[in-house]
């Protein structure tokens, strides 16, 4: 299935370094436009019993700093601890290091950040610092780092839970303006950055405006056969590009990551 969307006003795009999801973001059309938009804010929607959809935003992530000269990479962490997440990328032979060294990849802690962590650490009284203001001022300084520095920046929020625990999901029409406040930062921004969002977690209005406002969708899904588990992957919006709809296999691999595979024929 073609899904065809107005054009972005920027003409960069970027590849995700994956061959079988490339040919689905328009690399097997005569388009210019092919590939992931510059400039664009992508939900990953994921079941909350699979880490699929954070394993497959951290490889795309590792994939465009080999791809961009000079890009820098942050990774922003709310659902588990800093040596948690290194594990993660040991397990696949994913080897950050390289860019932590050469000043190119930052983990910035979500893990920490709520109100009663800053209470009970804090001398003079309780300092209301939720995480909706922390990540906002890490997309600010972002920003920064783009201007300054004159370099691609790219990011991942491996998990939107927090807007739960935080009751941000009740609230509709606060919830928009967050979005759309961090929708205007990517643009100034550019790259590509990658939000996580466990499925029927949140408050339903608050999971539609989330979908409604993302530039992209990558959605998983998961269903039982015979005795395993067998998980799939679609683009189901993508703004600026010609994409293809159709199902495509995911499977954790070692040697390769992960392996997508389509479910026919290409």
């Amino acid at each position: 299935m073609m899904n065809s969307t107005p054009p972005s006003p920027q003409n960069t795009f970027y590849s995700t370094g994956m061959t079988v999801l490339n040919q689905r973001l328009g690399y097997d059309t005569q388009s210019e436009a092919s590939g992931i938009p510059d400039g664009s804010l992508i939900l990953i929607h994921a079941p909350p019993a699979t880490n699929l959809g954070t394993l497959f935003a951290q490889k795309i992530l590792m994939n465009l700093l080999e791809e961009v000269p000079r890009a820098k990479a942050y990774y922003m962490h709310s659902s588990r601890p800093q040596h948690i997440v290194r594990k993660e990328f040991q397990a696949y032979n994913w080897d950050i290091s390289p860019y932590e060294s050469g000043d190119r990849w930052e983990f910035v802690d979500m893990w920490h950040i709520t109100s009663s962590h800053v209470a009970s650490s804090s001398r003079i009284g309780k300092i209301d610092i939720r995480r909706k203001s922390y990540l906002k001022q890490a997309f600010q300084r972002m920003l920064q780092v783009n201007r300054t520095d004159k370099t691609p920046v790219f990011s991942v929020v491996d998990n939107l839970l927090w807007l739960k625990e935080d009751d941000f999901d009740q609230s509709p029409s606060k919830l928009l303006d967050y979005f759309k406040e961090l929708t205007d930062l990517v643009v100034e921004m550019g790259g590509i950055h990658f939000l996580v969002l466990p499925k029927d977690i949140l408050e339903d209005t608050a999971e539609k405006i989330i979908m409604s406002i993302m530039n992209g969708i990558f959605d998983f899904s998961r269903k039982i056969v015979g005795d395993k588990n067998q998980d799939q992957l679609s683009i189901i919006k993508m703004m600026g590009v010609t994409y293809r709809s159709d199902i495509l296999d995911i499977t954790p691999d070692q040697s390769v990551g992960l392996r997508i595979e389509s479910t026919g024929k290409v």
